[in-house]
């Protein structure tokens, strides 16, 4: 279990890396299009497209690292109320649900990404499945971390098992 949760520390280290590497891309972009727009007095065609698809691929695999870090929005208040085994019962139904929602959404997002394979986008001339593929990645993550909570609240003794922690 040490080497699993070594490489999911790993894949979360680099999803990291890459939205901050999005981000800044993102903010070089978007000074680069001012710049040209306002002071050479010239548009450039891509950026804004750019900006917009790199943000599509953060918020996804952003989401991924919100969740394995436990930082998403949840109302605890009354599960953390609960006796020890209601609220090991609770947190379970609630992560496999996660899971199964993660799942849908994976195997949905695949189906309509091959369909935009056909599909350019207009200024970088790429196929939409790159934009497309944002989501079934992100769910992939999702997946895999809300397995690897599920473990852990399957085995963290009762009196560790938070509502608000993992």
């Amino acid at each position: 279990m040490r080497a699993v949760r070594k490489l999911l520390d790993f894949s979360e280290y680099v999803l990291a890396a890459v939205c901050i590497l999005a981000f800044v891309a993102m903010f070089v972009l978007g000074v680069a299009t001012v710049f040209f727009r306002f002071v050479i007095e010239s548009s450039l065609a891509f950026p804004d497209e750019l900006i917009r698809y790199l943000f599509v691929w953060a918020i996804f695999l952003g989401s991924a690292i919100a969740f394995r870090r436990n930082l998403h929005a949840a109302i605890g208040v009354v599960v953390a109320r609960l006796p020890a085994v209601p609220k090991r019962v609770a947190l379970l139904l609630a992560t496999a649900a996660s899971a199964f929602f993660f799942a849908v959404i994976f195997s949905s997002s695949i189906t309509i990404t091959m369909r935009a394979r056909p599909q350019i986008s207009p200024a970088l001339e790429v196929s939409m499945a790159w934009v497309y593929a944002a989501v079934p990645v992100g769910m992939a993550f999702l997946f895999v971390y809300a397995v690897e909570l599920f473990l852990v609240q399957w085995r963290a003794p009762a009196d560790e098992l938070l509502a608000d922690d993992h």
